[in-house]
């Protein structure tokens, strides 16, 4: 009986691709119930052999479709890491996190998760490997990746974000004393009770070690450490295109492609180790984009006036939480880090955007007005509002202005008043990526006259942050910031 390869009512495994075992003995059943009992027989018979010879085959395998990078598959032994750790409950938790944290409150498309952008920066990992294992015979052979250092590697990128706690990085924003998320992920891959700890020691027992080090840009390949923690890291180079792609802006669509081909591996004249550079000839062009893109998706995205309103309401939120006796529906390891208790990996772990709705939900039915206010801000995007101010204006002069304003307004100023200012750096010199043009190493400002000139600029976004009833009164109080 010949099995088709594309049977009807084909579901999906949990990483997009078909449980082929059970769909075509099903098939193979479907097929001969028209015949006799042999016959139906006969048909599961093959369809269970065929299945068998199928699920051998895709086992270790992931095929997915991602909007950005379009295929990304991962089915070479050495990737077989990659399908076992997107098992891991650890990981399965990014799925509830969103990558931009409030971003759609201003870009409806932004709801993309850490999930997709960890198996982004490992798609990019895996084609850095393939690039370097393309310049082979031009570094040496302690620079070369090895199975194991590429199975490193690939896990690194893949739980680079692990410690993401909700909203993303607006988390650790609004946690008084809060530990950043890259320490929460060193402790989830380094405690023996989490899963993906588990699958590292199971390949060898000093993996999670290795890759928590990685993780952190540090190896004994220099080269790699700088692909995980570095100007040009498969971090950057995927959420820069994804969020470019999710938010709808184009500004942060770099040329990946040609980056890649451009990459060169250098050893420079005493050292023994390849250091990371960049055709100059044909790459130097895609470095700029990346660095022009990285600045406009912050100017344009990470720090848009909404944005950063709904992060200052969050602020006011848990700050009204800390002030207060414990509140019906806030989850235990919230509860704790506010009162900076010591917290659990596995409490930790517990938290993610779907929880701190719920609780959102239950402080808008709650007893207290300034909570319940906050909580329902936030839920019927009833943000507040911005204004600009000059960027010369005195911080503590502006913050007294506006605080005695809203209070005098009648809101309370710990709640309702806030000063956001944020100085970004058009360019910061990397002294660890050079360019190589005519078999001589430059650095980049002496190779780019635009990035010569963007390392001499920088932006100042510096806003008041206050309640929408209050906005006259605020605007006058602070006139002469503006």
């Amino acid at each position: 009986m010949a099995v088709p390869q594309e049977p009807p009512d084909r579901r999906q495994g949990p990483h997009g691709i078909a449980d082929s075992a059970s769909e075509l003995a099903r098939w193979g059943r479907f097929e001969s119930r028209s015949g006799s009992s042999s016959a139906y027989e006969s048909g599961a018979s093959v369809a269970r052999a065929v299945a068998s010879n199928v699920a051998s085959e895709y086992r270790g395998r992931v095929i997915l479709r991602d909007p950005v990078h379009g295929l990304i598959s991962f089915t070479g032994e050495v990737e077989t890491i990659v399908e076992r750790l997107l098992g891991t409950r650890e990981l399965q938790r990014l799925r509830r996190i969103r990558a931009l944290g409030h971003a759609s409150l201003a870009f409806p498309g932004a709801e993309h998760s850490r999930f997709a952008h960890a198996i982004g920066s490992a798609h990019v990992m895996k084609r850095y490997l393939d690039r370097v294992r393309g310049l082979g015979s031009d570094i040496p052979a302690s620079d070369h990746i090895d199975d194991h250092s590429a199975r490193v590697a690939l896990a690194a990128a893949l739980l680079h974000d692990l410690g993401h706690g909700p909203y993303s990085h607006a988390f650790e924003s609004v946690i008084p004393g809060g530990r950043e998320h890259e320490s929460w992920t060193s402790a989830i891959i380094l405690d023996s009770d989490s899963d993906v700890n588990a699958v590292l020691r199971d390949v060898d027992p000093q993996m999670p070690a290795a890759v928590e080090r990685l993780v952190h840009g540090e190896s004994p390949i220099r080269h790699l450490a700088r692909a995980v923690s570095g100007t040009f890291d498969v971090d950057r180079c995927d959420y820069l295109l994804r969020d470019s792609h999710m938010t709808g802006v184009r500004y942060g669509l770099l040329d990946l492609d040609w980056l890649l081909q451009a990459l060169r591996l250098h050893v420079v004249p005493g050292q023994s180790s390849a250091s990371l550079a960049v055709d100059g000839e044909k790459g130097l062009t895609a470095v700029e984009g990346f660095f022009l893109g990285r600045l406009y998706m912050y100017r344009q995205v990470y720090l848009h006036k909404a944005v950063r309103a709904a992060e200052t309401i969050l602020r006011a939120l848990f700050r009204r939480l800390a002030d207060l006796d414990r509140q019906p529906g806030t989850p235990e390891g919230l509860e704790r880090l506010l009162r900076g208790d010591e917290v659990s990996t596995a409490t930790y772990l517990g938290l993610d955007d779907h929880v701190i709705e719920a609780a959102l939900l239950a402080y808008r039915n709650g007893d207290d007005p300034v909570l319940r206010d906050l909580a329902d801000r936030l839920a019927s995007r009833r943000l507040f509002k911005t204004l600009q101010l000059a960027p010369e204006a005195p911080e503590d002069a502006v913050r007294a202005a506006l605080e005695q304003t809203v209070k005098d307004c009648g809101a309370d100023p710990r709640y309702y008043a806030s000063v956001d200012r944020v100085e970004i750096d058009a360019y910061n010199e990397d002294e660890a990526l050079m360019v190589l043009s005519g078999g001589r190493l430059r650095r980049l400002l002496d190779s780019s006259p635009l990035l010569h000139g963007l390392s001499r600029e920088s932006f100042v976004h510096y806003r008041a942050i206050f309640r929408p009833e209050d906005r006259s009164a605020v605007q006058g109080a602070l006139a002469r910031y503006v």
